[in-house]
């Protein structure tokens, strides 16, 4: 359990995991390695939070009942199909 507190690779026990550490948080080849890493996750991230985000504004518009499926998704920027699923989940 020492090791997963440590952060500098010089301070671990366990050989194989100091060495991955060092490679990953020291080497130019691991830093990269890891920043793209990390980029990949955020805009996954964002991307997720982005499309929920859409579906909670189509989900409210059906609740208003004021405009037509075609005219939600064309506002929320999703797919009629995902529109028409989400009305359909609202009436089951």
């Amino acid at each position: 359990m020492h090791d997963f507190s440590c952060t500098n690779a010089a301070d671990m026990y366990y050989g194989t995991l100091a060495d991955r550490v060092h490679f990953f948080k020291e080497s130019k080849e691991g830093i990269l390695i890891m920043c793209k890493v990390m980029e990949d996750m955020r805009k996954e991230s964002l991307q997720e939070g982005v499309k929920e985000g859409a579906i909670n504004t189509a989900k409210r518009m059906l609740t208003d009942g004021i405009l037509t499926l075609e005219k939600i998704a064309e506002y929320a920027g999703l797919p009629l199909d995902e529109v028409k699923k989400l009305k359909a989940e609202r009436t089951a």
